[in-house]
């Protein structure tokens, strides 16, 4: 299996902090983690949200959305999205875009950890 990842941060520096401590975890278990959200090129992409800020909260839809238009055109093969947005819309979201893999909170870590490297 090809091991890189692309992680996309949006909102608070809280959120840079977790994807950081996101990538330290991944890269312990041999992912090589791309953060550059300006070209994406991985199959397989972690986009962590902001779900509180006005303008973060529409980026991060916005964000989302173009990463299910890549996996449409067979650009992407994972998408898994994670932080406050994902906990905070749990139940909307995953019927609105069930193009993404998986769902996760701000607290969800080692539950994405598990499905991107599943023993």
């Amino acid at each position: 299996m090809n091991r890189h990842i692309d992680i996309l941060t949006l909102g608070c520096s809280k959120n840079l902090v977790d994807t950081e401590h996101l990538m330290g975890h991944l890269q312990a278990l041999g992912w090589h983690c791309h953060h550059d959200p300006v070209t994406p090129t991985a199959r397989v992409a972690v986009i962590n949200t902001c779900g509180f800020i006005g303008d973060a909260k529409e980026e991060s839809i916005r964000t989302i959305l173009q990463f299910v238009e890549r996996k449409n055109k067979g650009e992407l093969e994972q998408l898994y999205v994670m932080g406050c947005l994902s906990q905070r819309y749990a139940d909307e979201l995953p019927k609105e875009l069930p193009e993404v893999d998986g769902w996760f909170g701000k607290f969800d870590f080692d539950a994405l950890l598990r499905r991107l490297t599943p023993t």
